[in-house]
């Protein structure tokens, strides 16, 4: 018997999960889906369903299925917290904290954000390499030590090419990110193991958007725009649906308190900001929310396209 040939990878790979974008959908013209606003240059799409929303092409490279088997994993509980949050009980979410802790540990450490910090890490150190003439002469010389190197210097050049060869193989193959993701997952999950849960409502005629990276990190100085490493951030916030956001925090700290008034619509606004701000490529929203104009606003985007 012939043996089946082997899968290929998912090419979409979702950073968002569907469990979560499905949670912002609501009909429009006639069809279910969600809106979406680019925040470089404000341009809007019209409502689409989740599942083309919040994936990028080829995301993992490396063992892709094996990725988005974990994330199914960690996603799955989470159908039954989304349906107690949209009966109308918060209340009783705790009992399922595990579950929402791992699905906010793995949105911050599988996002777009993770993806630019190893890009930047990685440019970083082959940029270093290619400028480090000092450690470029010393093997050059080892190689070729009968070379005037002064009348030679594209040989320089050949060792940091032949330096950088199989690190570049690798990122090719994309298992870097992979292990820098599951590194990150790994840890993020621990740290939360410790930390306490609480659930915030959005105050009537108020609701929650959702950013393209959205286990947003809070400083403790709670400047939405800068996101802190984990073991620096006053709490973890990611929205689980339009009326609630899921707050993790460490437990030997008070309960957050983002605005004058908690139970305004201020703290609603601030966590808003922070899933704007911290995005990088886009924010979504449910269609008729009007949180294209708040996107708009807090971005300094006048011009509707």
């Amino acid at each position: 018997m012939k043996s089946k040939p082997a899968r290929p990878a998912p090419k979409r790979h979702h950073y968002v999960s569907q469990v979560l974008l499905k949670q912002f959908c609501a009909m429009a013209d006639g069809k279910e889906g969600i809106c979406q606003i680019e925040v470089i240059d404000g341009r809007t799409i019209d409502p689409k369903p989740s599942k083309s929303m919040g994936f990028e092409w080829h995301m993992f490279k490396h063992k892709g299925e094996w990725m988005e088997k974990l994330w199914q994993e960690v996603e799955g509980p989470m159908g039954d917290v989304c349906k107690t949050l949209a009966e109308g009980r918060p209340e009783d979410v705790e009992p399922r904290k595990v579950a929402v802790s791992d699905f906010i540990a793995l949105h911050f450490a599988r996002s777009l954000e993770t993806k630019r910090i190893h890009r930047d890490s990685y440019v970083k150190m082959e940029r270093q390499t290619r400028a480090n003439r000092e450690m470029q002469l010393k093997l050059a010389t080892l190689r070729y030590p009968m070379l005037n190197l002064e009348l030679a210097t594209s040989v320089l050049e050949s060792m940091s090419e032949s330096v950088l060869e199989p690190i570049q193989n690798q990122e090719a193959m994309g298992s870097p990110f992979q292990e820098f993701v599951e590194s990150a997952f790994a840890c993020t999950r621990q740290q939360l193991s410790n930390y306490s849960l609480s659930i915030r409502s959005a105050l009537s005629g108020t609701e929650y958007l959702l950013g393209d990276c959205p286990a947003v990190g809070i400083d403790r100085g709670m400047n939405p725009r800068r996101r802190p490493p984990l073991f620096e951030a006053k709490a973890l916030i990611m929205p689980l649906s339009t009326q609630y956001a899921a707050i993790v925090y460490p437990r030997s700290s008070e309960d957050p308190v983002f605005s004058v008034d908690p139970t305004g619509d201020e703290e609603v606004l601030a966590i808003n900001h922070g899933q704007i701000a911290q995005s990088q490529k886009r924010v979504f929203y449910r269609p008729g929310s009007g949180h294209e104009t708040t996107v708009r606003t807090y971005l300094g985007l006048s011009k509707f396209e």
